[in-house]
């Protein structure tokens, strides 16, 4: 059965992205390897909000050159007007039904491969309701002084975590952990 893993990159001082709401600092950094490749593509389907999904100033972009060419189940309030393009591999639908729906449909349609979780709020929403299994933290070489802090509003929740592995290429370090 699929893991359900919430991936994000982060500044050295904790945030995912900076006063403008970009990413294009933290990304500027990622250099993938064999081994990250390796877990992109164990992927089967992504869980991420509407902002996550909106960053991208085209949404028809996803279906021609979106990293991950999987089903894609966007958790929102409302649907957009007009559908945005799909291929043969990469569907999108959208839940408005909350996370755990959402993590649901995305299991069943990843099948044995990983569900990767992408944002800040949904990935937290997914921690609180105890439905991430790892948490896959890439640490991008940059000081950012302030933007969205990655653990922003998990209240008092308080979650142990065991290392699994650490992955180093030449200007990032991605360290997994498991939810225990």
């Amino acid at each position: 059965m699929a893991k359900v893993v919430w991936g994000m990159i982060m500044s050295v001082d904790g945030f995912v992205n900076d006063r403008q709401g970009s990413l294009s600092k933290l990304y500027a950094s990622f250099e993938p390897n064999d081994e990250i490749n390796a877990a992109m593509g164990n992927t089967g389907a992504v869980v991420m909000g509407r902002n996550s999904f909106e960053s991208t100033e085209d949404t028809d972009a996803y279906a021609d050159n979106y990293e991950f060419q999987v089903p894609l189940f966007v958790l929102t309030h409302q649907p957009p007007a007009r559908h945005p393009k799909e291929n043969d591999k990469l569907t999108i639908t959208f839940v408005t039904e909350g996370i755990e729906s959402a993590i649901h449909q995305a299991k069943a349609s990843a099948g044995e491969k990983d569900l990767v979780v992408l944002g800040a709020s949904t990935g937290q929403q997914a921690l609180k309701a105890g439905l991430v299994d790892e948490l896959q933290i890439a640490i991008a070489p940059i000081l950012l002084g302030t933007g969205l802090r990655f653990f922003e509003h998990l209240d008092d929740l308080e979650i142990e975590l065991e290392k699994i592995k650490t992955i180093e290429t030449g200007r990032q370090v991605e360290i997994w952990y498991k939810v225990i």
